[in-house]
């Protein structure tokens, strides 16, 4: 599966335009005065402003299998303070997901992730910028029902639990190493910060064996 397109709301358009495209140097593909598109490795995303409401999102970015140290560093010289996991350590390690994982925020309050999978060996010759990054590989929907959230868009999708992870009543992902949707109950934390997990809309193009499906995860809530 892959993420396509990541359609996401905003209260402070400016903060997006000065993180993404300043701090993390992303290209702007188009820009409106109440949206902006940024070209994020092979996926789309974009920003739209509503000033009414308040949204807040956990997603994840993938790298290349060599640029998890060089993210680190690149971090550290942008002053992006990496968030500590609860063993106080910067580098996340996924056994069982066999991945590891760096996080940090936007100037909006989302947390963002970087991820390295063990199961995709992509490397790159060029030194770590975000726009080697591959792409948008994780999203988190809120739902007071995930299992049976994910259970109705997998018949819509054609898509299957996630092998590496066992599907729980608070928690579950579907997808693949290439692109996860992953279902988490209200007032959970975010991995690794006390932040709530909150109900936020956002649409989501996804690729499945060549055909493209719509999640809009407001119809989920």
């Amino acid at each position: 599966m892959k993420i396509t397109n990541l359609y996401l709301e905003t209260n402070n358009l400016a903060h997006s335009l000065t993180f993404y495209q300043n701090t993390l140097g992303l290209s702007i593909v188009e820009q409106t005065e109440t949206m902006v598109r940024f070209q994020a490795g092979e996926t789309l995303l974009t920003f739209t402003e509503n000033k009414h409401q308040t949204s807040f999102y956990h997603f994840a970015f993938t790298l290349a299998i060599n640029h998890l140290e060089q993210a680190i560093a690149w971090a550290q010289a942008n002053q992006i303070e990496l968030l500590p996991s609860p063993k106080n350590e910067i580098i996340t390690h996924f056994d069982t997901w066999k991945a590891k994982s760096i996080y940090f925020w936007d100037l909006n309050g989302n947390l963002l992730e970087f991820i390295v999978r063990s199961d995709i060996q992509t490397t790159k010759e060029q030194p770590f910028s975000p726009k080697e990054m591959l792409n948008i590989s994780e999203i988190g929907i809120v739902t007071s029902h995930p299992m049976v959230t994910a259970e109705a868009i997998m018949q819509q999708t054609g898509l299957q639990y996630f092998s590496k992870s066992e599907p729980l009543p608070e928690f579950c992902a579907i997808g693949d190493d290439e692109g996860l949707l992953i279902f988490v109950s209200p007032e959970r934390n975010w991995y690794p910060t006390q932040l709530k997990a909150q109900p936020s809309a956002a649409t989501i193009e996804l690729e499945v064996k060549h055909n493209i499906h719509t999640i809009v995860a407001s119809d989920w809530i």
